[in-house]
């Protein structure tokens, strides 16, 4: 898990979780050489910034990471996050089983007139 720090004296941070909270309104596009973009429309409606985790054809990109590059990164790692989460959960159903059930896929099911060795009890 990778962890993104966002300055509180920086003013992007905020806007940038503002803008990654509208990540599913986002382009997605795909360059024919297979390199991924998500286009950003602008805050005032009339364009759309094409944006990667390093890279925006926004003003403020030219100078510093820009607003929405780091959208982009709170974005990416958020998606990452939920699919690692989702990989380990299935690990974990694996492990969820009735060991009752376990035993008798372990050793067969018992034939009739036969005690299973769970059911027998020592005597001293």
């Amino acid at each position: 898990m990778s962890t993104l720090t966002l300055p509180a004296s920086d003013p992007r941070g905020a806007k940038a979780v503002a803008i990654a909270t509208d990540a599913g309104q986002w382009a997605k596009c795909t360059t024919r050489d297979g390199r991924k973009y998500y286009g950003i429309r602008s805050s005032d409606g009339s364009h759309y910034y094409l944006v990667t985790r390093t890279s925006c054809t926004c003003y403020d990109a030219q100078r510093h990471e820009c607003k929405h590059m780091l959208a982009v990164r709170l974005h990416c790692a958020l998606v990452k996050e939920q699919q690692d989460a989702a990989k380990y959960d299935d690990i974990f159903k694996r492990f969820d089983y009735d060991e009752d059930r376990a035993l008798t896929r372990i050793l067969g099911r018992p034939q009739r007139g036969v005690i299973p060795a769970s059911q027998i009890e020592r005597e001293d």
